[in-house]
C-alpha cells in the first residue's frame, strides 16, 4: 500500500468514526444506557482519535522532514505514537467517568506511555542492529 492510498484510508476511517462517536454522542442518553453504550462510545472516540493523531503526525513529519525514502517509517512511527496517546487520553477520559482520576493517576499514564516509546525505540535498535550484521 502505498502512502497515498493509506492516508485516503486513514482519512475515510477517522470521518467514519468521528460520525459514529457524534451518533452515539447524540442519540444516546448517558444515564439511561448500560454498559454497551459507553463501550461503543468509548470505543468508537479511541479510533477517531487514533485515526486523527495519525493522520497529523505522519503530516506534520512529512512537513519537517522532506526525505521522501522514509515515509513508510514515518507513518509507523505516527500510527504507534498515535495509538499510546489515544490510550493514555481514553484512559484518563474512562478514570475522569470514574471520579478516580487524580494528578498522579495522569502521571503514571504518562510515564506507562513514556516506557512503551523507550522500550519500542530500545527495540527497533535491536533489530536495525541485527539486519545490519
Amino acid at each position: 500500500m502505498n502512502i497515498r492510498s493509506y492516508t485516503l484510508t486513514m482519512l475515510v476511517a477517522t470521518i467514519i468514526a468521528w460520525a459514529g462517536w457524534s451518533v452515539v454522542l447524540v442519540n444516546f442518553n448517558p444515564s439511561e444506557g448500560g454498559v454497551t453504550v459507553f463501550l461503543i462510545f468509548y470505543c468508537f472516540l479511541f479510533l477517531a482519535l487514533l485515526g486523527t493523531f495519525s493522520v497529523l503526525g505522519l503530516w506534520l513529519r512529512q512537513l519537517v522532514n522532506k526525505d521522501r525514502g522514509l515515509v513508510r517509517m514515518m507513518a509507523m512511527e505516527s500510527f504507534r505514537q498515535a495509538l499510546v496517546l489515544s490510550g493514555v487520553l481514553i484512559a484518563a477520559l474512562w478514570l475522569q467517568a470514574m471520579r478516580i482520576l487524580t494528578w498522579w493517576n495522569l502521571l503514571l499514564l504518562i510515564i506507562l506511555a513514556a516506557v512503551i516509546e523507550l522500550v519500542t525505540l530500545i527495540f527497533r535498535r535491536d533489530n536495525h542492529k541485527d539486519l545490519t550484521n
